[in-house]
């Protein structure tokens, strides 16, 4: 061997060297990666076995051998969640990791648990969002929300529902048609926090929301706000009336009210100027409905109102109060009493009602002694006032108000929709929106709750909507994925979602695919692969590819409409459901075998092994034998999670409604974790 060669086989190879220490690196950041995870994970571990510990009136949090780790120094402590646990001290809320550390500071009037790495927080009643260091990563604006799930957070700002991303982006929303805009020309108007734009009926967007104020189409046009002036477009989103008022109402009989150096005028569909900016103000009303009617407008000049004609021409004057043309008459007021004029000023209807309304539909509503009722055009008493309160007819029905709750009535004062709401607006292509019991829905003239105004909550990818008294499902981008062919449905679980057709229900896949044909009176959502079911007055269960598997023996009172499905059968639950049969509460497996006799008068679904169950107004907790293993001592309960249950003490009964407060937490073998 040469001495060059044995030089050259002894030198280290460069190749083999930059090898040898990109894998030590790499072996390093691997470790120390690997180090922070299982600290991570350690931290997470140990903050899953710390309990919330009640000592007194304060809390802190103890571990499953009653060893407190987090010293009792809280008004309240929450369980944790992702790694931190939120807790109050002098009325403002925080967070603490494992180690009682004070990650967050107890800063905020309201807040959340972590859920997808982020928190909602309140302060001065606006709500935004954190992440686990405490920075506000979405800002409070929104007057309500919702955890993350997914990705999205359902929030509500203003007249707006719809969801955000974690940047705080509204992905998707829609109006609060109940107290916004309805269906105008074909199109909806929707809101994002700050802007306005346009949708078809079938939730297409036609007009983006770049508009900083927008009204409803009327004569295909809508009054639009860009940069604090007003203009128009018209349903294809063409700025057709250049934006350069100060102010701008809706277009009738072919003229709209515009404002020019704080006096309005009227403008023709071109925008020429028809009548000229002269007067302090216009008739009252929505911005929206201020304008002609019956070839006339009520106007204010100098303190003095009256009527003037499509030419500017005063044609009445003075008139106090005035209303709106209609049917050739409108109401006014004279010495405190209201009547009705004709259009030559004179007096069709002798001022002797509290107040009155515009006529609709024939007929006018009128208050006397207390009470509304309706008149024809001769001033004749049609309809007795009997009601509380009332608005006029649109679409052939009048909402009435009847023992502090509003329904409808047809033309003849029959009662169509019986008074059980607490409050509506008036029919709009066949719909009403209505609140009931706090919620706020939308109803058919048949009186039927056809759906929740807003958004459903996103599952599984995809979210109920409605149109009127149709659904359908859209995607977290808007878009709609199935059709609007079905007049109510369930959310999307297990890959399949219930759906009415011709009021029977049915199962549909997220192409829109018909998986189980409906032939239902009810049906509620998979848990477990099955589903309950009810038809003439009997449920049982189902598989996904629709075979009775729990044969439909079980008897509940869906005739009388007072209870449904969901009140009597619950969704399968680590194998096994609770069932309602006589008024009692008991539980099957998936064969549909009895396991726990129904006994109690109230009974959860089962969690970490244990379902929670009422009898003679106590509860506790049952095993999955039907064995009792936290005693029934207990005023109020919640359900397992994390190995832990709350449970409550009743402090008041009467109304208007029980309240309780936390006694402490217990496991799952009935240790109390809390001293007095």
């Amino acid at each position: 061997m040469k001495p060059s060669e044995k030089k050259d086989r002894t030198r280290p190879n460069r190749k083999a060297v930059l090898s040898i220490i990109l894998v030590l690196m790499l072996a390093a950041a691997s470790l120390a990666v690997y180090q922070g995870i299982r600290s991570h994970v350690a931290m997470d571990e140990k903050a899953a076995t710390l309990i919330p510990y009640r000592k007194g009136n304060k809390w802190g949090f103890c571990d499953r051998d009653k060893n407190i780790t987090v010293p009792a120094i809280y008004d309240e402590t929450c369980p944790f969640s992702e790694g931190l646990a939120r807790v109050m001290i002098n009325r403002k809320y925080g967070y603490v990791d494992a180690s009682g550390k004070a990650v967050v500071q107890p800063v905020y009037d309201l807040a959340g648990d972590f859920s997808e790495d982020m928190a909602w927080f309140s302060i001065n009643g606006h709500y935004g969002f954190l992440d686990k260091s405490g920075n506000t990563v979405i800002e409070p604006v929104y007057d309500s929300v919702n955890d993350f799930k997914g990705g999205l957070a359902h929030v509500i700002v203003g007249i707006t529902d719809g969801f955000i991303d974690k940047h705080g982006k509204m992905v998707f929303a829609i109006p609060n048609r109940g107290l916004s805009s309805e269906v105008s020309e074909g199109l909806v108007r929707v809101e994002t926090a700050s802007k306005s734009g346009f949708i078809d009926a079938k939730g297409t967007i036609v007009i983006p929301a770049i508009y900083d104020l927008a009204g409803d189409f009327s004569e295909s046009l809508v009054a639009v706000c860009v940069d604090g002036r007003y203009g128009f477009i018209n349903t294809k989103g063409t700025m057709v009336i250049q934006p350069v008022y100060e102010n701008a109402g809706g277009f009738h009989e072919g003229l709209a009210a515009v404002k020019v150096d704080n006096k309005w005028g009227f403008i023709d569909t071109k925008g020429n100027l028809a009548i000229r900016p002269l007067y302090d103000d216009i008739s009252q009303g929505s911005p929206d409905s201020r304008g002609f009617s019956d070839g006339l407008v009520s106007v204010e000049r100098n303190g003095e109102w009256g009527y003037i004609d499509t030419k500017g021409n005063m044609v009445i004057y003075p008139v106090s109060n005035p209303g709106s043309f209609t049917d050739g008459l409108a109401p006014f007021s004279s010495n405190g009493k209201c009547g009705f004029i004709d259009k030559k000023g004179r007096v069709a209807i002798e001022p002797v009602y509290a107040s009155a309304g515009s006529f609709s539909e024939g007929l006018a509503q009128i208050r006397t002694g207390g009470r509304s009722g309706f008149i024809d055009k001769t001033g004749n008493m049609v309809l007795q006032h009997i009601y509380e309160d009332a608005n006029g007819f649109q679409e052939g029905l009048a909402a009435v108000r009847i023992n502090k709750r509003w329904g409808f009535i047809d033309a003849r004062g029959k009662i169509v929709i019986p008074a059980v709401y607490d409050r509506v607006w008036d029919f709009n292509n066949g719909v009403a929106q209505v609140w009931l019991s706090g919620k706020q829905c939308s109803l058919d003239k048949n009186g039927s709750i056809s759906a929740e105004l807003f958004l459903g909550y996103f599952h599984e990818g995809l979210a109920r909507f409605y149109v009127g008294s149709r659904c359908g499902f859209k995607n977290a981008d808007g878009k709609i994925v199935i059709p609007m062919t079905y007049e109510d449905a369930g959310d999307f679980h297990e890959g399949l979602a219930a759906i009415e057709v011709e009021s029977r229900w049915g199962f549909v896949d997220p192409n829109g695919k018909t998986a189980i044909q409906p032939l239902y009176d009810e049906a509620e959502d998979f848990h477990e692969g099955l589903a309950a079911v009810g038809l003439n007055g009997k449920f049982g269960y189902v598989d996904k590819n629709g075979d009775v598997v729990i044969p439909l023996t079980c008897e509940y009172d869906y005739a009388a409409h007072s209870l449904h499905l969901e009140e009597y059968a619950r969704p399968f639950s680590e194998s096994f459901a609770a069932i309602r049969i006589s008024n009692k509460w008991g539980s099957i497996d998936k064969n549909g075998k009895t396991v726990i006799e129904p006994v109690y008068t109230s009974m959860s679904s089962f969690q970490d092994g244990l379902a929670a169950v009422c009898l003679n107004g106590k509860y506790g907790f049952v095993d999955k034998e039907g064995k009792t293993v936290v005693s029934l001592t207990y005023d109020k309960v919640g359900d397992f999670g994390h190995g832990i249950a709350p449970v409550y003490r009743l402090v008041y009964s009467g109304p208007p409604a029980a309240e309780y407060a936390i006694m402490g937490y217990i496991d799952t073998k009935g240790t109390q974790y809390w001293e007095e």
